[in-house]
């Protein structure tokens, strides 16, 4: 915890208490600032499937004691193996096994819903206040603060919206909301106990350890993973689509849609999906990184999904709203009570370059792994450069968002203290 005083303890509030708001929250208690974390869920249920953090967000959880906690649910997968639709391996990437000997932490994979209560137990023992039920109706920047649909005003010295794709903290921000775009694609995925699988030859191999498979194709790619030796299974398949998003993001999945698209690929991953229960079709959004963050004010900025939703190949979207929540907690420590919109401001100017060019990987690495094949034979065309192991995105797992403001503080603050006119 820091050593503010009371009088000059930083009141914050964050709305979203998903991955990023709650770490955001850790971050700013840390630092011994007054804390209050809103979502509009009435209970935070252990929802969702597979999440992946690198090597640069797990080195942060490290430091914030929350890193053993979240190993004890992780996957102690060891390599990720690359295969081609047809079954035959590709690559065999360790990256998994080295990243410590390479970047200094171990990635972490495992269920979100496992992670996310960790995060947010680790809030309330650093003595964040967190507040279910909360739908915020608007904000005002001005002050600033949130209002609840009580009619209740939530004033504070700095807001944070961490409320995802979806925010309306994004409309504060921007003065007019923006639409999603729909991407183009949609991702089957699913997760459930393993049990369903045992004694069937073909997925066996799966369930011996935990592991990390991955299937490319034309137009499509796919994992199979299992984490907590092998009891648990995840698979994912993503797929082009032309679904209008304004009727909705998530719908059931259909399990002969999917078989149909795999009908002669690797009998063993056509076999997970045969057999694997709670199928949903997730509808990916998409909207380019906001090149704004902050409102005119200076008090309310955006972060996460809410600045700068990333796709699945990026495999960095949690890791990213982590080191969102990083920064902000430590650029306000800096900047002090009195300075929100430099430190604010300052986030932004620190983050906005280097979040960019890692959205644009989840890009880039979707259609590297869709287009290697002639569409018609199926036949691979070009070479997979996998030197450097199967996943672009291992070029940030190095980056350390703390060290970052740390070494850099000094000479953005003050660039932005100039551009903006501030004390």
């Amino acid at each position: 915890m820091g050593s503010l005083g009371n009088a000059e303890r930083i009141d914050v509030v964050i709305v979203g208490a998903g991955i990023g708001g709650a770490s955001c929250a850790i971050a700013c208690a840390r630092q011994g600032m007054k804390v209050t974390l809103f979502d509009q869920a009435p209970e935070l249920l252990p929802i969702g499937d597979s999440v992946g953090f690198g090597s640069n967000s797990s080195k942060l959880f490290k430091r914030w004691g929350l890193y053993e906690d979240m190993w004890q649910v992780s996957s102690r997968a060891n390599d990720t193996i690359m295969r081609n639709w047809d079954g035959k391996v590709i690559a065999l990437d360790q990256t998994l096994a080295t990243a410590e000997a390479r970047y200094g932490y171990r990635g972490l994979l495992g269920h979100r819903g496992h992670y996310h209560r960790i995060l947010i137990d680790h809030a309330l023992k650093n003595g964040v206040e967190l507040r279910l039920g909360q739908k915020i109706e608007r904000y005002d920047a001005e002050k600033p603060s949130i209002f609840l649909p009580s009619g209740e005003e939530i004033v504070a010295d700095v807001v944070i919206a961490a409320d995802g794709v979806k925010s309306p903290g994004r409309t504060a921000v921007l003065g007019f909301e923006d639409a999603p775009i729909h991407s183009g694609y949609a991702v089957w995925r699913a997760y459930g106990d393993s049990s369903i699988f045992e004694g069937d030859p073909l997925v066996e191999e799966f369930l011996q350890k935990d592991c990390v498979n991955l299937w490319i194709g034309p137009d499509l790619h796919g994992f199979v993973t299992t984490v907590r030796n092998g009891k648990e299974i995840n698979a994912v398949l993503t797929h082009k689509d032309v679904a209008d998003i304004a009727e909705g993001w998530q719908f059931p999945g259909h399990r002969d849609e999917i078989l149909r698209t795999i009908k002669d690929w690797d009998p063993a991953f056509v076999r997970v999906w045969e057999k694997i229960e709670n199928i949903i079709d997730w509808k990916l959004v998409y909207r380019p990184c906001l090149d704004k963050w902050v409102t005119d004010s200076g008090l309310v900025a955006v972060m996460g999904d809410a600045a700068h939703p990333f796709l699945p190949t990026s495999t960095q979207g949690a890791s990213q709203a982590v080191e969102d929540g990083a920064t902000i907690a430590l650029c306000l420590a800096k900047a002090g009570k009195h300075q929100i919109p430099l430190a604010l401001r300052t986030y932004f100017a620190l983050r906005y370059e280097h979040v960019r060019a890692a959205q644009q990987v989840g890009i880039t690495q979707r259609d590297k792994w869709h287009n290697l094949h002639d569409k018609t034979t199926k036949k691979m065309m070009k070479t997979l450069d996998t030197s450097k192991g199967v996943l672009d995105s291992y070029s940030l797992w190095d980056h350390d968002a703390e060290k970052v403001v740390e070494d850099e503080w000094d000479n953005v603050s003050e660039q932005v203290r100039l551009q903006f006119g501030l004390p």
